[in-house]
């Protein structure tokens, strides 16, 4: 048997402890990370603590592209006959001359080949 494993069962087994705060922190910081049936050990609790400072982060990184105060972007609403007609653009096929322009320029050579 797998030591972990079975520390882990004699812990979470050991009369004297259990029910005791160390027993439920043993099982609180056990229960996502030991899966007895593969053996694998997640860090899925450390990671959920750290789940602000990669909020914070991410926040950080959003406003450095977008600009400080961009978080949270804009929610935008649209009445239906603003959305409906969005979708029927959407729908419709390109303009030719768009599509010819587009083609013209993706055939020209690139800046830096």
């Amino acid at each position: 048997m797998d030591f972990p494993v079975f520390l882990n069962k004699w812990i979470i087994g050991f009369k004297p402890i259990k029910y005791t705060i160390f027993w439920y922190w043993f099982r609180l910081i056990n229960h996502d990370g030991w899966r007895m049936d593969d053996h694998q050990r997640y860090s899925d609790f450390w990671l959920n603590l750290n789940h602000g400072w990669d909020h914070m982060n991410y926040v950080h990184k959003f406003e450095e592209f977008w600009g400080k105060g961009s978080y949270p972007p804009e929610k935008i609403v649209l009445p239906k006959e603003n959305f409906d007609a969005l979708v029927e653009r959407l729908n419709a096929p390109p303009d030719p001359k768009v599509i010819a322009r587009l083609k013209e320029i993706m055939s020209k050579k690139a800046p830096w080949e």
